[in-house]
């Protein structure tokens, strides 16, 4: 889920990137500097996640994919005899919860903060970390009022980037008209379903009709009644979590049979409960395990299955991304002093790097930038598409 671009002026031109060697090996990160001597024995790390509530699905795989890039960093001796310790602290989705969390955190002098990944609380936590100049990373979350300052950074490419991949794919079916459910609950979810709007005719459809929901919302069968009475081409999901599921199977039960594309909301395993119905949806994705994204993430995909005995969803992947650019940052920074953390966050941004979410990705103005890949739900699983240029 996913920038004021126009708060960058102190930072115009500056870009941030992060890099993950094949640390299967305990070999060090390339283009990072000597961990200096002034970094302390142990780094104090703080994760604001959503664990529970209507982000819970991703917090959690939030927090596999930290936990295993800091029992790997560790491990490799990346921050030279400097260990990383992470602490994890639950908003349970809630503003309110989420800006506590964030007070406490701006004056407890953590090295670096990993921000909740749904907008509503990432836009809660920006505003508090910002005012202190707390490094802060977060992934998803990509509604306006995130990236405040030079010390905010997203790893995680922004939705609106990747969704015209979708609108080609509805292209090269011949779509015409397009009906939008979205979860007005979320900023992105909401913005996805105007960019739909507006972004329709360049790829030859028009959205023909917008029905909201409400991510509280557990009955949507009337959203649904009311999106197949406009009898579209094809139906646009950008709702939250298990709400796809539900949508894909009132959907199918209502007879449509035409294209569905949908948002990175899809992946994660929230298609699993509408089994078959499922089948044939399209989406966007930033990764997803098995696509051909390079060496660096075969060997996470291993390392991640080894470690926890399943696929990883690109959540997890994104947060393990994270930490890695936390600890390059560190090492060529050599201390945890907030301005220089954050400076060698930047000046690390204008390598750019070959990791999990692939070969080159950049970050411009705290803004992760990488190619997307188009991903199926076939029979239980996402597997990207073999046609990726539709």
């Amino acid at each position: 889920m996913w920038c004021r671009q126009d708060l960058w002026k102190l930072v115009a031109g500056a870009g941030v990137a992060v890099g993950l060697a094949a640390v299967s090996t305990g070999a060090g990160i390339p283009g990072a500097g000597t961990a200096g001597a002034s970094l302390p024995a142990t780094i104090h790390l703080y994760s604001i996640q959503d664990d529970t509530g209507s982000g819970g699905f991703v917090g959690l795989l939030d927090q596999k994919g930290i936990d295993l890039a800091v029992k790997q960093i560790n491990r490799s001796h990346l921050l030279g005899q400097a260990k990383l310790s992470i602490s994890f602290a639950d908003d349970a989705s809630t503003p309110t919860q989420a800006a506590n969390l964030a007070t406490q955190a701006a004056t407890a002098h953590y090295a670096a903060v990993i921000g909740p990944p749904i907008s509503p609380t990432a836009v809660a936590v920006a505003p508090i970390l910002s005012r202190a100049n707390v490094p802060t990373v977060f992934t998803q979350a990509g509604g306006p009022g995130t990236l405040l300052n030079n010390y905010m950074f997203r790893l995680t490419p922004l939705q609106t980037s990747a969704v015209p991949s979708a609108y080609k794919w509805l292209q090269s079916k011949h779509v015409k008209t397009v009906a939008d459910i979205y979860d007005s609950t979320y900023p992105t979810l909401a913005d996805l379903g105007k960019k739909a709007q507006a972004d329709g005719p360049k790829y030859g459809f028009k959205v023909t009709n917008m029905t909201a929901v409400l991510a509280t919302q557990s009955d949507i069968s009337s959203a649904v009644t009311k999106v197949l009475s406009s009898h579209p081409d094809a139906i646009d999901l950008d709702l939250a979590g298990t709400q796809n599921a539900t949508a894909a199977t009132e959907i199918k039960q209502g007879g449509f049979t035409g294209p569905i594309i949908c948002e990175d909301g899809c992946g994660a395993g929230s298609l699993n409960g509408a089994g078959a119905a499922a089948n044939g949806i399209v989406w966007a994705s930033d990764w997803t395990a098995g696509a051909p994204f390079g060496p660096v993430s075969d060997t996470f995909t291993k390392q991640y299955k080894a470690a926890y005995a399943a696929t990883p969803y690109n959540f997890a992947a994104e947060a393990y991304t994270t930490t890695y650019f936390i600890a390059r940052a560190l090492k060529a920074a050599g201390t945890t002093t907030a301005a220089k953390v954050d400076q060698a966050m930047i000046a690390e941004g204008k390598k750019g790097y070959e990791g999990v979410l692939g070969q080159h990705v950049t970050v411009v103005k705290g803004q992760m930038e990488a190619a997307p890949v188009l991903v199926q739900w076939q029979n239980g699983k996402a597997v990207a598409m073999a046609n990726q240029n539709p």
